[in-house]
């Protein structure tokens, strides 16, 4: 991040600072955490990335702001007011637009899903808030400080015999003159690009969102937990050794709740549902307490109740409490070796149902209800509920985020624009997805809220600062050009700082963490790629067809020239 700011962010004095403002709003995070008992978990430590990524976003929008301000006014009461009048809202609007993008994880069935959820929505809140209160009166301050140095020199300047005093001013010797600006003028080119061939890059963005939201359907979804982890690790090479000695360990455990656990009909009928089962593909053994009566009785299970009861006195604690719990319940084991690596999420699914199938087909005995539980059950559902519910919460974050800028700005114009490029990026991701053949994680499957509340900052930000410039009588391929020119590296500076955070992630060991790094990285490229190619031609026609409309019909407008009419 200090690389990016240093590359992207040099067109403004203490290009670094942004980064100790985000860390104090991070600082801020974690004691908020403390105070409301919010635990870390392995989903949650990823959301500082994102936290990093997004908080200094809004202290770079300010510290721009800023010295923009400075570079106009050259007074620093009147560029603070602005700064805060201009930026502060517009900003606020964005970070409430991705709190409501992050709020829709709240709709998840898992705890540590809702956990990070909160997290992201409290470290906003507080990068915010640092960057309000603390970057803009910082810039302020290291202004001064500039000025003062500067009017050292200005001094040391006039006693010099070779200064020429009457060429020489404070306000000549003023750091403010504004840098060349590489970056705002390469995204000024790229959105004229982008307008001037604005049918083909809507269309093409178009095809693309709807092909990704095709192949989301057939992305996969990893629930052998094991991959999670790196593959040479001593701990799981001694698990897959034990599992090729003895033909895999994971199970399906069946409870079985019963009115007497002693009673002959029910052991007998445990037996014969084992040994119908253990014929089925993938179940390769069956376990219980049978196991043990036969063990101790000769082979065979007894015909009385006093007589099962005598065996069950004979088999140790030890043994007989892995089957038995109580009077009235019994567990039955089947080995099905390694199904969560082969079977995975759906084969582990069908492979229950047969078995539910199975019990309906062999009724247990009357007041026998039985239970499918173990592990491999567990695993599939958790990391069901993780996986599946990605499109749930991403539609949520989408109509949540709509209804609010509807609330907000009341203008159907500016609710779609911003929610338009962002749901564009949702499909783009489904596609990268697909074409790198990866598999939806517990921490892939938040991307979509994640595309939601990050893109959508971007892009608000970039309409706040559109409208602004029409208010001042700029037309709307004017406006777009300033919009672009003015905070287009700032965007960029926040974005690449996003990116490279999440980059940082691509080297880790455990491929869980690894995967969504690079996952994200992709989509935060895609984020930035469509706020600079889709918003632009959008906004522009979307704003002018509106702005045809209005002129129709209103009849005493007809001979007035509309701002940019012209545009196609």
């Amino acid at each position: 991040m200090l690389i990016v700011l240093g590359l992207v962010f040099g067109h403004v004095r203490w290009r670094w600072l942004p980064l100790p403002i985000v860390l104090l709003g991070i600082i801020y995070t974690f004691g908020a955490m403390g105070f409301l008992g919010i635990p870390l978990s392995m989903v949650s430590m990823s959301a500082f990335p994102v936290l990093i990524g997004l908080g200094i976003d809004y202290a770079i929008q300010f510290h721009n702001r800023m010295e923009e301000e400075l570079h106009k006014e050259g007074n620093k009461s009147k560029a603070i007011i602005r700064t805060v009048k201009h930026t502060g809202p517009a900003v606020l609007i964005a970070l409430t637009m991705t709190g409501l993008g992050f709020f829709s994880l709240f709709t998840s069935t898992v705890p540590m899903i809702r956990d990070f959820g909160k997290l992201l929505t409290i470290g906003i809140i507080m990068c915010y808030l640092a960057a309000l209160f603390v970057g803009v009166i910082t810039v302020s301050l290291f202004d001064s400080i500039s000025e003062r140095g500067m009017l050292k020199k200005f001094r040391s300047k006039l006693k010099s015999p070779k200064t020429d005093v009457e060429n020489v001013s404070p306000k000549d010797a003023s750091p403010k003159k504004p840098k060349t600006r590489f970056i705002g003028d390469f995204i000024t080119k790229l959105t004229y690009f982008a307008i001037k061939y604005d049918s083909i890059v809507i269309g093409i963005a178009t095809l693309l969102c709807i092909g990704g939201l095709i192949a989301d359907e057939s992305v996969g979804v990893q629930t052998d937990t094991k991959s999670f982890v790196p593959q040479d690790m001593p701990a799981l090479q001694d698990l897959y050794h034990l599992k090729d000695i003895m033909g895999g360990t994971d199970q399906l455990n069946l409870i079985i709740k019963v009115n007497d656990n002693a009673d002959p009909v029910n052991i007998k009928w445990i037996d014969k549902f084992s040994e119908h089962e253990t014929h089925r593909a993938y179940i390769y053994s069956a376990s219980s307490i049978v196991t043990l009566v036969k063990q101790y009785n000769g082979g065979t299970i007894p015909d009385s109740r006093d007589d099962i009861e005598a065996i069950y006195g004979k088999i140790p604690e030890s043994q007989k409490s892995k089957y038995l719990y109580g009077k009235n319940m019994l567990l039955l084991n089947f080995n099905i070796g390694n199904a969560n690596k082969d079977l995975k999420i759906t084969g582990i699914r069908d492979l229950t149902n047969i078995i539910k199938q199975d019990i309906q087909w062999m009724q247990a005995p009357p007041g026998t209800t039985v239970t499918i539980t173990g592990s491999s059950v567990v695993y599939t559902e958790v990391i069901g509920a993780l996986t599946s519910g990605r499109i749930e919460m991403t539609y949520i974050g989408l109509f949540l985020v709509l209804g609010d800028l509807l609330v907000v700005y009341r203008d159907w114009l500016k609710a779609l624009v911003p929610i338009i490029p962002m749901f564009m990026v949702t499909g783009w991701s489904g596609l990268v997805m697909k074409s790198l053949n990866l598999d939806y994680t517990p921490m892939t499957a938040t991307l979509g809220a994640l595309i939601l509340g990050i893109g959508c900052e971007y892009s608000i930000l970039m309409m706040e600062r559109y409208f602004e410039e029409k208010d001042e009588g700029a037309s709307p391929l004017e406006a777009i050009h300033k919009t672009a020119a003015s905070i287009g590296a700032a965007l960029i500076a926040s974005g690449a700082t996003v990116v490279f955070g999440f980059a940082a992630l691509i080297a880790s060991p455990f491929p869980l963490t690894s995967n969504f790094g690079m996952v994200t990285v992709i989509d935060i490229l895609l984020v930035l790629v469509s706020t600079f190619t889709v918003f632009p031609p959008l906004i522009i026609l979307l704003d002018s067809w509106r702005e045809k409309k209005r002129a129709t019909q209103a009849p005493n407008n007809k001979s007035k020239k509309i701002p940019g009419a012209d545009i196609q």
